[in-house]
């Protein structure tokens, strides 16, 4: 077996440049958001809440009842919270999302893009200081940011996730390798004209983690329980649960 290169670091992707041009950041995030739905990221969220959620109900759930709570931090387009509610509507499940993102157009692009989903609020927030009480949330999660942070702030973000869940924390994030990378890098100047993607695409797939990695990371900031599962095309996923 071929060893993965070491993490890169010490670098800053396109997206996240405080210069970068507005529009062809939105345009960035729909492609994400596309990418999302058609190699595993939203899937992957998903088969884990499946399990950690209460089973499907038979008919629908009164709307005056205590909802579930999810929060989605770093949000992006806030694509995964529509797919969860479209996925939870299905089922009969009553919830209720909080996304955060840091950039106020960011969130506002989410905002927009989720008015047709009551069910989602939206607001701007720092990932590593969550305005929430203790297990305020039944699940917290966190897809593709980790990897965009070094050191002290990822065991922040995760001791965050963790301390606001009463059920239990998610991290999706990308598995680096050899492999992983020269796919990426051919999908993305398949599928995208985005400079952006383009180019931070491979970058992030070079910035991402082993499941080792993530596992030791997360018992560093307290998680109690740390499992890492594998999912297709190159998606890890962290889970700590709680009860």
């Amino acid at each position: 077996m071929v060893k993965a290169p070491g993490r890169l670091t010490a670098v800053v992707e396109l997206m996240d440049l405080p210069g970068t041009d507005a529009g062809e950041r939105a345009r960035a995030l729909r492609d994400l958001a596309r990418f999302n739905r058609l190699f595993g990221g939203t899937r992957a969220i998903l088969n884990h809440l499946a399990s950690l959620l209460p089973p499907p109900q038979t008919a629908p759930a009164p709307s005056g009842g205590t909802p579930i709570r999810i929060l989605d931090v770093a949000t992006g387009y806030g694509d995964i919270p529509r797919a969860i509610v479209r996925w939870a509507r299905q089922r009969g499940l009553h919830l209720q999302i909080e996304a955060l993102d840091h950039q106020d157009r960011i969130a506002e692009l989410a905002a927009r893009a989720s008015a047709a989903y009551p069910e989602i609020r939206i607001h701007v927030g720092d990932a590593l200081k969550l305005p929430y009480t203790d297990e305020r949330f039944d699940v917290a999660f966190a897809s593709q940011v980790l990897h965009h942070m070094e050191g002290e702030d990822q065991m922040r973000l995760l001791s965050e996730l963790y301390r606001v869940a009463r059920r239990a924390a998610l991290v999706s994030d990308l598995r680096r390798g050899r492999w992983p990378f020269l796919v990426t890098w051919a999908g993305v100047h398949v599928i995208s004209r985005s400079r952006l993607i383009r180019h931070d695409g491979p970058l992030s797939i070079r910035r991402g983690f082993l499941g080792e990695e993530l596992v030791r990371t997360a018992r560093e900031a307290g998680w109690r329980r740390a499992k890492v599962s594998r999912h297709a095309y190159f998606r890890l996923v962290l889970v700590g649960r709680k009860d």
